[in-house]
């Protein structure tokens, strides 16, 4: 009894010397998620202006989410450094992770989920048949192209939190004169 006493004041003792800003992952979790919406609407319109303006072809939506990917890996990576892991220290290795990561991302993951999510056309037909009763004018396009980003970067933001949390940012806090 007296030695389960002496462990739980071992374990106080280590809380106390664990620093205020060390957060825990359900705040990380939720940062990650402000950030993470933030940053998939700038990619969903990104990914619109490409698909609808600039390629306007159904077959070519891996292309239009290479682009907006690309563009939003550089911008995700310095906002979830700077506010969702700012208490962690990337290391010098982190932003190579990051960068080989978001290369995969980029070039298949993204791409491949995209367009296998276009074909969910039952979905699609659902959506616009239901549009089309309320007098909602979207295109069946826009639904389609909107379904498949919506889709394809649900599943991406779930695996690149677990990815950048257990890999691209270290558990190891930063010193306090690098947080200023």
């Amino acid at each position: 009894m007296e030695k389960d006493i002496e462990e739980l004041g071992e374990k106080e003792k280590e809380k106390a010397k664990t620093p205020q800003n060390d957060v825990k992952t359900s705040r990380h979790a939720s940062r990650y998620f402000v950030i993470g919406l933030s940053l998939a609407i700038f990619n969903y319109l990104l990914f619109m202006t490409i698909a609808n303006l600039i390629v306007k072809n159904d077959n070519l939506f891996w292309f239009s989410s290479f682009i907006a990917t690309a563009f939003t890996a550089i911008l995700a990576y310095i906002l979830h450094s700077k506010i969702t892991w700012k208490e962690r220290n990337p290391g010098k290795t982190g932003i190579y992770k990051f960068i080989i990561w978001n290369i995969i991302l980029t070039f298949a993951i993204s791409p491949t989920l995209t367009q296998i999510f276009g074909y969910a056309t039952a979905l699609y037909d659902l959506a616009f048949n239901i549009s089309n009763f309320l007098h909602i004018p979207f295109s069946y396009d826009f639904i389609q192209s909107t379904g498949a980003f919506v889709l394809a970067n649900a599943v991406i933001m779930v695996i690149n939190f677990l990815f950048y949390d257990q890999f691209i940012f270290s558990k190891s806090k930063r010193r306090s004169n690098d947080q200023k």
